[in-house]
Parts: C-alpha cells; structure tokens; sequence
C-alpha cells in the first residue's frame, strides 16, 4: 500500500523519536503549538484547520510555527506518533520483551491510543495518514523482536512476518473496539496470542 505524501518522511524515524531541544523556551513553544492545535481538533475537522488557525490559537506568528514543524501534516504526525510511542514505553519498547508480551502491550496500547485519538480520525485523510505511521511503528517494533528471536529466519520472512502481525493485531484492536467485547482487552489479546504465535491449527 503506497503511504500519503505527508506521511513519506516518517519512515527514516520510525521508533525512534525526533530529539527535542533542551532550551526551555523552545520546548514551552513547542508544547503550546501541539496543545492548541489539540484544541483546534476537537472543534473541527482536521482538513480544515490551517496554520493560521493553530497560531492564532497559540498566539505566535507563522516563523514560529515554521521553526518546530514543516506544516500541519508534520505536527499531526508528530503529534500521533508521539502518543503512540508514550502509550509503548518508547524507553521500555527497547528492552526486548518476549514476543508474546510485546504483542499484549502493542494491543493494550493500541486500546489506549484508539479512544485517545478520536477527534484526529474525522476524515479519510486523517485515518489514513495515522493508520500509516501505526503501520510503520509497529513494524519496526515487531522486526526488532523476530530478529532477535529467530536468528536463523532471513530478512525477507522477519519483513513479512513482522507485516502479518502489525496487521493482525491492528485487526483485533479495531476489533475489540467495535464489537464491545465482554472480556477485559488483557484477556481478549491474551486468549488470541497463541493463535497469532503457533496458527490456527494448534497442536492439542
């Protein structure tokens, strides 16, 4: 699937979050933006919020704005994968969970990130753009568990196997979120890990 044009540049960061300047100034500035145009989503669509709006929001000109981020596209990725990442434990996604647990918390965070943003998704641009990124991160986090857990795997099968479980487990969050199951997420995910982990047809 050929990603959004906005979305193109994520891929050279992937898991790894951009490093923030250490001046307070600019790390208050920056705050400001993404809060504001937080604010702005949930009062309408993201198509139509412009940069103006968001600096009028904020109360800084457009060469402030364009200091922290190339345009509305760019914020809202920053803004969704930044969430994403805090929702993984960027810090703790690097520890090297076995696969099984990698893909609890991948689901449970996926729950959480869902119901928090909401107000992003109220167009097909928007969807699309952050079912990119979803897609992106959480390949590179289960590419990272195969290498390390099958050594002897080449890198074409970690590619598509890595694939093949971004998809599933994105499947099951939306999911569990539309059909309103009566399991808890943890034992939803957990009675379906070994089927994700050994297939469908599971010796008994």
């Amino acid at each position: 699937m050929k990603l959004p044009k906005q979305t193109e540049h994520l891929s050279e960061r992937l898991i790894d979050m951009e490093q923030v300047k250490t001046d307070p100034r600019f790390t208050r500035t920056r705050q400001l933006i993404v809060d504001s145009f937080i604010k702005l989503s949930n009062k309408k669509e993201f198509t139509h919020v412009t940069v103006k709006d968001i600096t009028e929001e904020a109360h800084i000109n457009r060469a402030t704005f364009y200091n922290h981020f190339l345009d509305k596209y760019d914020l809202l990725e920053k803004v969704v994968s930044e969430k994403l990442l805090l929702n993984l434990g960027c810090d703790q996604s690097r520890e090297l969970l076995p696969l099984d647990l990698t893909i609890k918390k991948v689901f449970m965070a996926l729950n959480q990130f869902g119901d928090h943003t909401a107000s992003y998704c109220s167009s097909q641009e928007e969807t699309e753009t952050i079912d990119a990124m979803i897609h992106l991160h959480l390949n590179a986090i289960f590419s990272e568990r195969l290498l390390n857990r099958q050594t002897t795997v080449d890198l074409n099968t970690i590619t598509k196997l890595s694939g093949l479980l971004t998809h599933s487990v994105v499947g099951l969050s939306r999911d569990y979120a539309a059909f309103k199951q009566k399991e808890s997420p943890e034992q939803f995910i957990e009675s379906m890990i070994p089927y994700l982990l050994h297939g469908i047809d599971q010796p008994d």
